[in-house]
């Protein structure tokens, strides 16, 4: 059993005994039940006779859980500028069974969206196997390529079918061997390999080398880590989600629009390099920026820019840069490194969406390229989506950028942003356990691990304490 959740039942429980006296009705003890048989960490008590005390301190330790309140993400990071919303957990259920609608409480304690269910089911994958010991290192003397053969290639198909990527069809063997057929690395084998290596975040090339081999020797027990970190991010975002947002995936370098919660465009972003890490946040477009200039952080003028101007004194007027009062600026244009189009939106961080010129980077497997803003794959797509209903279409968000003169257009309703940190999810392929750019996922786990209990202990004294606007 896991000794968090427990702990935080005893911690919870200690206080909540007072907000729980009215006793469970058959209907709420069913339904407290059923939702921690279904939690993503069920309690091993639950195997047995549980008394309405116990069955309750667990209810309340869930839902605290679920509410985001193992953590505070601000002091754990000063980047992680996401948090839940205050909630006093005892006096919700107190008022929820005052009022006949404990089992509704119960019902909506998790994020109420399909993809944090299926991850919470992948979590229960990983969980068992995990318990039944995981798997071992798979040792290769070198890279594992299609045409190879033996046990190596063996335990490599083995070790794939611990995570569901079996081969299709039966493997090719040795046509010289004697009595057992050495398996071939052959073409289905091949193809298994690059549909691990997409949902790794790695270059699909269908090759074992040291970069897949590594993600393979990968326990489970730290993928179910992994797994927890993610689970616990997701709780961090406002309920209900904004039904007209976006998106902007950091550790998936990917972004979304969506309206009416539908999604109605994806796309490839490049984020910060681990130097220079895009933070996590929640800010707001306001404004459609066509051919902007860019003013440049003294940081980045001082550090890179001027240099390098130093070296190549025609570097400044090739690339379009003046001085405007006192500071650095590129001007408009095509080569601008902020591209033709920008997306202002206000946060304590500076970093805001933006196109960019160096189209080719987008390909990459890894975009942590950047000084922290999010360069869009599709910033003119994204552009018309969102002056729609101002009457622009495609073609005048062209003309506009054709134009070439600076126009900023003010959206008439802003638009939510999240800029949230994804290396574990669920979609339409599958499971995916991306590499971690930057360590939030370690980061998170050890401050879950050593700060959860102090945490559960202000909350008990002060549950309305928490901001998550406090960032400086």
């Amino acid at each position: 059993m896991n000794w968090l959740p427990f702990c935080a039942a005893i911690l919870l429980s200690s206080s909540a005994m007072g907000a729980a006296a009215a006793p469970l009705s058959v209907p709420e003890r069913a339904a407290v039940l059923d939702l921690l048989r279904q939690a993503p960490e069920p309690p091993a008590a639950l195997d047995g006779p549980v008394t309405s005390e116990a069955l309750v301190a667990e209810l309340l330790a869930y839902a605290g859980r679920e509410a985001g309140r193992l953590s505070r993400p601000t002091e754990v990071n000063p980047l992680w500028a996401l948090a839940p919303s205050p909630r006093d957990i005892q006096a919700e259920w107190a008022a929820a069974q005052a009022q006949g609608e404990a089992q509704a409480w119960i019902a909506g304690l998790s994020p109420a969206d399909s993809r944090y269910d299926r991850l919470v089911a992948a979590r229960r994958d990983y969980a068992g196997t995990a318990a039944a010991g995981g798997w071992g290192v798979l040792a290769t003397d070198g890279v594992l390529r299609p045409g190879h053969a033996g046990p190596q290639v063996e335990a490599l198909r083995t070790r794939l079918a611990l995570e569901g990527f079996e081969a299709l069809a039966e493997p090719d063997v040795a046509v010289d061997a004697p009595a057992r057929s050495p398996i071939v690395f052959d073409t289905a084998l091949q193809d298994v390999v690059r549909r691990y290596q997409r949902r790794r975040g790695l270059e699909p090339d269908g090759v074992v080398g040291p970069a897949t081999l590594a993600a393979l020797n990968v326990s489970a027990e730290a993928r179910l880590a992994q797994i927890d970190a993610n689970l616990e991010r997701w709780r961090w975002l406002p309920r209900p989600l904004p039904a007209t947002r976006i998106e902007a995936d950091v550790g998936a370098a990917r972004a979304a629009l969506f309206v009416d919660d539908v999604r109605v465009l994806d796309m490839r972003i490049i984020v910060g390099a681990p130097a220079t890490k895009t933070p996590i946040f929640a800010s707001q477009i306001e404004t459609v920026v066509f051919n902007p200039p860019w003013n440049v952080p003294a940081s980045i003028a001082n550090g890179e820019i001027l240099p390098r101007a130093a070296r190549d004194p025609g570097y400044l007027a090739r690339n379009n840069f003046t001085y405007r009062d006192g500071r650095l600026q590129q001007q408009p244009g095509p080569t601008n490194s902020l591209g033709q189009v920008k997306f202002d939106m206000p946060s304590p961080f500076g970093v805001y969406l933006h196109d960019t010129p160096g189209r080719a980077a987008f390909a990459r497997p890894v975009r942590t390229l950047s000084h922290g803003c999010m360069r869009l794959e599709k910033p003119r797509e994204l552009a018309t989506l969102l002056l729609a209903s101002q009457g622009w279409s495609r073609e005048m968000v062209d003309q506009a950028i054709a134009e070439g003169q600076t126009q900023r257009v003010d959206l008439a309703a802003r638009v939510p942003v999240l800029v949230t940190y994804s290396t574990a999810f669920v979609d339409g392929d599958g499971l995916h356990l991306l590499p971690d750019p930057y360590g939030w996922d370690a980061q998170l786990t050890a401050a879950l691990q050593s700060q959860v209990l102090a945490g559960l202990e202000r909350d008990m004294a002060s549950p309305e304490s928490e901001c998550a606007s406090s960032m400086g």
